[in-house]
C-alpha cells in the first residue's frame, strides 16, 4: 500500500483498526468500502451495456 504520508485512505485504515483489535470498526470501514466498489461496478456496467446496444 503505497499513499503519501498526508492521506489516510480507506485500505490502510482498516489495517491500522484491525491491527490495534478494532474488528468491528474495521467491518464497517471494510462494508463502506465493498458497497461503494459495487455501486461503481454495476454503473460501469449499465453504461457499458448502453454502448453495446448501439
Amino acid at each position: 500500500m503505497v499513499y503519501p504520508a498526508s492521506w489516510r485512505t480507506l485500505p490502510v485504515s482498516v489495517f491500522a483498526l484491525t491491527d490495534r483489535g478494532q474488528t468491528f470498526v474495521a467491518a464497517a470501514e471494510s462494508l463502506v468500502l465493498l458497497v461503494v466498489t459495487i455501486a461503481l461496478l454495476a454503473g460501469l456496467d449499465r453504461l457499458r451495456g448502453r454502448s453495446a446496444e448501439r
